[in-house]
């Protein structure tokens, strides 16, 4: 958490409130290490003044495209938040401090994994290389050359942000589920047709997830501090012990690559 989802609630959110065009007047950083590069002191001198071109999302990263050739990334992590709230009081989980002229922007953190990184966008293809192509966008060939023929469990690669970007360990679960394939099960072991599924399952699961705002399960909140709403509408995540909604059978947990995974063992027979 935050996944594609929620990254995509936050970028429209930031759209909606007209952060595309404002100039960023200033930036306070109260934790040094949510800045990954440059230093936070740097940091804080080098977005002064830069102007907002663009907000969008890749894979599970907020990016702002500044004036002067510059990228601001942005990685949520577990508990990152990005908030406008009136009236607002930071309390001290609160990190850094935006004013993109006049309307303020809070990022907070409470186990501070979450890091902002600026970037040359000279050598931007760099910074994010490690992220392959979005799953919304990604095609069903390059996908399958992608994962096609792997010996690894299917959960671990869906979670594998070289192969495909945004999904995380609640969509991967869901869409498994949807998918009626078990965790476990290794790549090499399913069909063309079985993998085709599969990632025709995690992008309907990401947009039905995007229509409702996304999921809280720890602590997310949108730019206006309120949770996403899919959580009703999870089928196998966190529900191990609850009937399956599908059969009734007890929904299990097991570990896949050291994730928690969350499944039926009827409707995803191993």
């Amino acid at each position: 958490m935050p996944e594609l989802p929620e990254v995509q609630t936050v970028v429209e959110d930031l759209l909606r409130a007209g952060v595309a065009g404002r100039r960023i007047a200033r930036a306070r950083v109260h934790w040094r290490r949510s800045i990954a590069e440059p230093s936070a002191a740097a940091f804080g001198r080098l977005v002064r003044g830069r102007s907002v071109r663009s907000v969008h999302r890749r894979g599970k990263y907020v990016v702002f495209g500044l004036t002067g050739g510059y990228s601001l990334l942005v990685h949520l992590r577990m508990t990152g938040q990005l908030l406008s709230l009136v009236d607002y009081r930071p309390d001290r989980h609160v990190h850094a401090v935006f004013d993109f002229e006049g309307l303020p922007i809070y990022y907070r953190d409470m186990r501070k994994f979450g890091r902002f990184t600026l970037v040359d966008d000279a050598v931007r293809p760099t910074a994010m290389a490690h992220v392959g192509p979005d799953v919304l966008q990604v095609r069903f060939a390059e996908w399958l050359d992608r994962i096609g023929g792997r010996r690894a469990p299917i959960k671990a690669l869906l979670l594998d942000q070289g192969i495909a970007a945004g999904l995380g360990n609640i969509y991967v679960d869901e869409a498994l589920f949807r998918a009626g394939v078990h965790p476990r099960t290794p790549a090499d072991a399913l069909s063309r047709e079985e993998l085709r599924t599969i990632l025709r399952c995690s992008k309907e699961v990401m947009r039905l997830a995007i229509r409702h705002g996304g999921t809280t399960y720890i602590n997310f909140a949108n730019f206006h501090g309120n949770p996403g709403n899919f959580r009703r509408k999870l089928r196998v995540y966190g529900r191990t012990g609850e009937p399956c909604r599908r059969c009734g059978t007890v929904l299990e947990r097991l570990v896949v690559g050291g994730r928690s995974s969350h499944f039926c063992p009827v409707c995803q027979p191993e």
